[in-house]
């Protein structure tokens, strides 16, 4: 039975992607998330409105600097974090939109800029699972050999029922698919989004959704809640009354089963959404804070005596 080793958590009770990336590193690394894909796949013929939670800036990290050149927004925020932490290596972030949804010379070609910025150390592309083609994987294992590179793939449910809720516009199969060629054909770490709070989930879906990333060549994973912003196609479900959005306590105790049964050996990039003053958040409330629903879920680990893996059982060594 794995336990908890202080050493490689820094006395959490989960292993937290900060330590993943100083043990690679051997010093903090912060994100700098910059805005450059300017739709998804998952748009074309919908309107503009893609998935039913997404709002139209398509998750950006910070869309008031999305104006400025590639290079502009990176030495920007760079700075800003550089100052208010003192932190002296950086990874740049492709969150907004789908990055991979672009001719792969673009690519290529916003890489190239960010990695050539003082103090970056790697890159994190934001993509889908189904927008993958085959010429992008020799690009990621050339990318592979200069620097650090990750994918982090729009999963949010491996049950396909949810996906259709969700209006996702893909399949748990093609996600599966996905996480498959790129850790064969790339051999880049590869990461996924789950959202929790869907309409009808049960505690064995947080099992099941577990033992399905354990099964897989996943190398962290990004937990958030489903939330509700303003003019999207899951407002006028909340304005109908027809979906109710998780509770705090009800969204701690999913992450904690979840967290319970998936193997120590896969970092967690965080535990809950956080909507910022700009993305007009309109429930839960509880989304809005920073700070207090992951403390909440790691105070409940603490008071539960639990921990990442305490139910995990490796099926490889059964």
């Amino acid at each position: 039975m794995p336990i908890i080793n202080p050493d490689k958590w820094n006395g959490e009770r989960y292993y937290p992607i900060s330590q993943f990336y100083k043990q690679e590193f051997g010093e903090r690394i912060l994100k700098i998330s910059v805005s450059v894909a300017d739709s998804c796949p998952n748009r074309k013929g919908k309107d503009g409105h893609g998935c039913i939670f997404c709002d139209e800036w398509g998750s950006s990290g910070n869309h008031q600097l999305s104006d400025l050149s590639l290079q502009e927004q990176i030495r920007a925020t760079q700075d800003r974090l550089s100052k208010r932490t003192k932190a002296k290596k950086f990874m740049v972030y492709f969150q907004s939109f789908t990055n991979t949804y672009t001719k792969i010379a673009q690519l290529e070609e916003n890489i190239k800029i960010a990695i050539a910025e003082d103090h970056i150390c790697g890159i994190i592309l934001g993509t889908r699972p189904d927008c993958l083609p085959d010429k992008i994987f020799p690009l990621l294992k050339q990318l592979r050999e200069q620097t650090f590179i990750s994918i982090e793939l729009g999963i949010q449910s491996f049950d396909n029922q949810q996906l259709e809720f969700l209006e996702r516009g893909h399949t748990a199969e093609q996600s599966i698919q996905a996480i498959q060629d790129l850790h064969l054909k790339s051999g880049i770490n590869v990461g996924v989004h789950l959202i929790f709070g869907l309409p009808n989930e049960t505690d064995l879906d947080m099992v099941q959704t577990a033992k399905t990333i354990n099964s897989l060549p996943i190398d962290n994973v990004k937990l958030h809640n489903l939330h509700v912003l303003a003019r999207t196609p899951l407002e006028s479900l909340y304005r109908k009354k027809q979906f109710i959005p998780i509770s705090l306590e009800a969204y701690r105790n999913k992450v904690i089963l979840f967290l319970e049964h998936l193997s120590p050996r896969i970092p967690v990039h965080r535990l809950a959404a956080y909507a910022g003053p700009y993305n007009e958040l309109v429930a839960p409330d509880w989304t809005g804070e920073r700070s207090r629903p992951m403390q909440t879920i790691k105070d409940e680990l603490k008071n539960r005596d639990s921990y990442q893996g305490r139910l995990y059982q490796n099926i490889n060594s059964i």
